[in-house]
């Protein structure tokens, strides 16, 4: 069962999906000030990452929760939390549009295990600001914590192996003591949409966005 573009609700996915996909690459920055070490952690070949496809009518079902979550969270609605698994996740990675104009597919993919989101990542050096080391890229594994804190999202790395070798420890401190999340949560109207949930947690192998209570 192919899913009936003209029935697709419109609209974008909430803004804190964009950031658990897509600033998980931050810290893959933080390695970018330590110059003289790029070259020996970065690759002539991307990694080839796993890749998830799911059944037409659970994509259409997965569009549906998405948007009706965000549109109800817009809104003010009461809304159930929205529960993502990994498959999930990575799912949206590969087939929405608009995080497909952000050039995830075939660079980012994610898993879950318990409490624990990990994230495998491989780009272009030259998408990442490194334009003279076009042609390389850099391919990471790590592990990151997610959560809500008082209306901001926080990031954090825990964990960082690159070419299969862990980050050296005095870089990892650099990394690990930094929220990835912090442009994110700068940005107006980014903020303004994580005041409207309550909260977000890896757990059980899901995350879960939960949205406040109308009036609260």
């Amino acid at each position: 069962m192919a899913e009936p573009q003209q029935n697709r609700k419109k609209g974008c996915l909430p803004y804190v999906i964009f950031a658990t996909v897509v600033l998980l690459i931050g810290a893959c920055f933080g390695l970018l000030y330590h110059h003289w070490m790029v070259n020996h952690l970065t690759d002539t070949q991307p990694m080839t990452l796993p890749s998830v496809k799911l059944p037409d009518v659970q994509m259409f079902q997965l569009h549906d929760r998405v948007d009706t979550f965000q549109e109800d969270v817009r809104d003010g609605e009461p809304t159930e939390p929205l529960v993502l698994s990994a498959d999930e996740l990575n799912a949206l990675i590969e087939t929405d549009p608009l995080l497909a104009s952000l050039k995830l597919k075939d660079h980012l993919y994610v898993s879950i295990k318990g409490d624990q989101l990990s994230a495998q990542i491989s780009f272009p050096a030259a998408d990442l600001g490194l334009a003279r080391l076009r042609g390389r890229y850099i391919n990471a594994t790590g592990d990151f914590h997610v959560a809500l804190t008082n209306g901001e999202l926080i990031i954090m790395a825990k964990s960082l192996s690159v070419k299969g070798e862990p980050v050296p420890g005095n870089i990892m401190r650099e990394i690990a003591s930094e929220n990835l999340a912090e442009r994110f949560n700068d940005d107006p109207r980014a903020a303004a949409g994580l005041k409207k949930l309550k909260s977000i947690d890896v757990k059980d192998g899901k995350l879960v966005i939960a949205a406040r209570k109308p009036g609260v």
